[in-house]
């Protein structure tokens, strides 16, 4: 029986896509899935949808590094003239503008998933008459890790933390990609299915050229493994999945794997921003790639960064006050002397001229990186874990790498939550991680955006995204 694919415009991956040598399946909305999949490029063709789809400005593109979530942070002034930003910086969603970006999140996202789940549905008897072995497990369990990431962040967007409410029942597990409803389970089950299918994918994923360090001679595995989700992208998104549901052994045990791998490694001063004799830029690294567990290709970052961010009237950053001098985060920011001093986020601003695209790397959106899988292993140590070193030895080896002064290694545990929860202000700023910080631990009180010691006050409801009306219509939001 023949599948339509109902979801992916593929006209507008033509125009995105035209310069891979796999793209190659026309313009139809309506194409079917025997004829996308009956060669080995529409398995290509259909993965790097989904990294599309996920780079659009109502995702990763814009919305959730930025726009939606870094208000919510409580880090940055937002201009008067908007009052709907206003408002929502103030965890009132229900705006016209509020509702907009809560029905963006939630049909972009399970629109994907739906994606995922029909080139998922392909993995069997004709993906191995296609591809090599090797090849099929790596590009399976990419798909399935990109899938898994998606719902965990639709389960932090729209479902109370897991430490408030685990039998939550508001976002459903669809595992098809037809049009009925998926299921309805709790936060818990939830969780426990997106555990299952990360492991399955580190399984699948184990001849990632980034793991095996042997290079592939296949056109889609040849392309740079961090842009991707890649093993240890699973495995680091694992363990940010059982520090969520604190599970801090198994959260510890996958983020050391990580660290120790020695594929990722914190980036150097003089590999942020290297100027001329005239201080002319002559190589920038403000997202810190070398660092980058996994980070998704996507221009529309830039254009969000520039608009909101960077110009003269949109949001400003409150102050540097968390950061020492000397701390090599501090590029990250700029003092608009044309914005009466006000300070600009610049993590992603770069020239937009052709001639100077050789001083940056491809834009990206910052999904997994190294520092958090260190402040993981500080907090799981912190909690008691074996960690094969104490929570200051951690932590201090990601304060060392910013130019930060190291704690003593006699800080008393509630020191060392504090400076947990102050490096995750220094470091994820333009990321969209720290309201989620906040929300995994309930916290009822958070910085002002000062670092002065002053709070903004957060409800239980505050965390948690309302549900599109229509899905509460067929049942959902318990």
């Amino acid at each position: 029986m023949k599948q339509p694919l109902h979801f992916i415009a593929f006209s507008a991956l033509a125009l995105l896509l035209q310069s891979c040598s796999w793209f190659d399946v026309g313009t139809k909305s309506d194409i079917e899935a025997d004829e996308m999949y009956r060669s080995a490029d529409g398995y290509y063709t259909a993965l790097t949808g989904l990294y599309v789809n996920l780079g659009d400005n109502k995702l990763y593109g814009a919305n959730l590094p930025l726009l939606a979530l870094e208000p919510l942070s409580q880090q940055y002034a937002v201009s008067d003239n908007e009052p709907d930003r206003v408002a929502w910086a103030k965890f009132n969603y229900q705006t016209d503008a509020g509702e907009t970006i809560v029905a963006q999140l939630w049909l972009t996202m399970y629109n994907t998933i739906v994606n995922a789940n029909l080139l998922l549905s392909q993995f069997g008897s004709r993906a191995s008459s296609l591809l090599s072995p090797d090849i099929a497990d790596v590009l399976h369990g990419e798909a399935l890790a990109l899938r898994a990431y998606m719902y965990f962040d639709l389960l932090r967007l729209y479902s109370p933390a897991m430490s408030v409410a685990p039998d939550a029942r508001r976002v459903p597990l669809k595992t098809d990609f037809g049009f009925g409803l998926g299921k309805q389970v709790t936060t818990a089950v939830l969780l426990d299915s997106l555990a299952a299918d990360l492991t399955t994918a580190r399984t699948l994923l184990r001849k990632d050229p980034l793991l095996t360090g042997q290079p592939s001679p296949d056109k889609y595995l040849s392309y740079a493994r961090s842009r991707r989700m890649n093993y240890y992208a699973a495995t680091a998104l694992l363990a940010r999945l059982e520090l969520y549901r604190a599970r801090y052994d198994r959260a510890a045990a996958y983020a050391r794997e990580v660290i120790l791998s020695s594929k990722f490694r914190f980036i150097t001063t003089a590999e942020v921003l290297q100027t001329d004799a005239y201080g002319a830029e002559k190589r920038v690294d403000r997202v810190f790639m070398p660092e980058m567990v996994f980070a998704l290709n996507n221009e529309a970052v830039l254009s969000a960064s520039r608009t909101y961010y960077e110009g003269l009237t949109h949001d400003f950053v409150k102050s540097v006050n968390a950061y020492q001098e000397g701390d090599v985060r501090l590029h990250w920011y700029f003092r608009n002397p044309s914005a009466g001093n006000k300070i600009n986020l610049i993590r992603y601003q770069r020239s937009s001229l052709a001639t100077d695209s050789y001083k940056y790397d491809d834009p990206v959106t910052p999904l997994l990186k190294l520092s958090e899988m260190y402040l993981i292993a500080a907090e799981c140590a912190l909690h008691g874990v074996e960690v094969g070193r104490p929570a200051t030895d951690w932590l201090n080896a990601l304060k060392t790498a910013r130019g930060e002064t190291a704690m003593a290694a006699t800080a008393s545990s509630e020191e060392i939550a504090a400076e947990i929860t102050r490096e995750y202000i220094r470091d994820f700023r333009g990321e969209g991680q720290l309201f989620y910080y906040y929300k995994r631990l309930n916290l009822k009180a958070v910085d002002d955006g000062n670092a002065n010691g002053n709070t903004v006050s957060i409800g239980e409801g505050d965390y948690t995204l309302p549900l599109p009306p229509y899905e509460k219509q067929f049942g959902y939001g318990q």
